[in-house]
């Protein structure tokens, strides 16, 4: 009897423990990458609220900040006695939800004017919906360079959401496409005569070559530099330049 009386004693000790420690923890949600001061104390001036507390939890994380970790933040910024200081803060990453509709008017605005040359954006086809963390300033759109033909192709953009220069998360979106006859030039037919260029930190060094292979700007292909008549691998800039690649 003394046993069961002492165990159901103890038991509800420690419920009572957990829900008083349960109690003690306040959950805070933000909204960018970062937790400031404000974001645990409220009532704070904007330059003391500004305050950096570290980076924000992950996406459907959740990060702890203790009290003492807080009162030493205001006490460095010469503040000490708030009452309003909670015991523990629980803080979660605020989370967005984009239907299908917003975004493939995102990958749409974002294409408009990127397109390469013959192609024409057809059906945005992006799932019902996504999750993601918010707070971006930018979003990114890369579309793979189409292949030279022409046609329908089945292909995917990558959206990317910054804050700042910070990475908050990629999306994989499907597009279908549709290639004209203009879209099997290339941007650099074989035997165009560019600037063959030798970078090497401040200096530069420039002569004259000829592309061997049809290429597109941005890619790498073999140029065969004048006088010499050596062939090297160089990166197209644009249509006139060519950037000497170190190989190994």
């Amino acid at each position: 009897m003394r046993y069961t009386v002492l165990a159901g004693a103890l038991a509800l000790f420690c419920v009572g423990a957990t829900a008083s420690g349960a109690a003690a923890v306040t959950d805070v949600t933000v909204k960018g990458s970062r937790v400031h001061l404000g974001d645990v104390v409220a009532g704070l001036a904007s330059e003391v609220a500004d305050l950096d507390l570290g980076p924000a939890p992950s996406f459907r994380g959740t990060r702890v900040i203790g009290r003492d970790e807080i009162v030493r933040a205001l006490h460095e910024q010469g503040i000490d006695g708030v009452r309003s200081v909670p015991e523990a803060v629980r803080v979660h990453r605020r989370l967005r939800t984009l239907n299908a509709a917003e975004v493939s008017r995102i990958v749409t605005s974002l294409l408009q004017e990127r397109l390469p040359k013959g192609t024409t954006l057809g059906e945005v086809r992006p799932l019902p919906s996504v999750v993601l963390p918010d707070g971006w300033t930018d979003i990114y759109c890369d579309l793979p360079r189409p292949p030279h033909r022409t046609g329908p192709l089945a292909s995917a953009v990558t959206l990317s959401f910054f804050e700042g220069d910070r990475a908050l998360w990629s999306l994989s979106v499907a597009v279908d496409l549709l290639l004209s006859k203009e879209a099997t030039v290339y941007d650099v037919p074989r035997g165009s005569r560019v600037t063959f260029m030798i970078r090497r930190g401040l200096v530069e060094v420039s002569s004259t070559g000829t592309v061997t292979t049809d290429a597109d700007i941005g890619s790498v292909a073999p140029v065969v530099v004048m006088p010499s008549g050596r062939s090297l691998l160089a990166r197209l800039e644009d249509a006139h330049t060519a950037v000497m690649v170190d190989t190994p």
